[in-house]
């Protein structure tokens, strides 16, 4: 009997696989409309509540933790955004898998300025 779990320990260190969370970049689209900065982020196996995203004037950041064939997997992707949006107003939804953010531009506002 003592063999018979000698045997099976060693089956289970034979095939044991190392397992590791590796920063995985994913695929982004981005797209500049008229109004606002669209930006769609494969992240298979992430979950809504495991998504994180920060946005500045130029830049969209988005970190993910998922699951891919049974093993972790961490996303990190930084999107420079070629024009300025509002952070404030940003807003992202997950659809099958996929993230979207919108970012609408930043409104540019002039005023008048008296010459005294």
């Amino acid at each position: 009997m003592r063999e018979g779990v000698v045997g099976l320990s060693w089956f289970y260190r034979a095939w044991f696989v190392e397992i590791r969370e590796e920063v995985v970049e994913p695929l982004a689209e981005v797209r500049v409309e008229r109004d606002r900065v669209v930006i769609a982020v494969d992240l298979p196996g992430a979950s809504r509540e495991r998504v994180r995203v920060e946005a500045g004037e130029d830049y969209v950041l988005i970190e993910a933790d998922g699951r891919v064939g049974g093993l972790g997997c961490r996303y990190r992707k930084l999107v420079r955004t070629p024009v300025k949006i509002d952070p404030s107003r940003v807003r992202a939804r997950m659809v099958g898998g996929v993230l979207v953010v919108e970012a609408p531009l930043l409104r540019r506002t002039y005023r008048e300025v008296k010459v005294e």
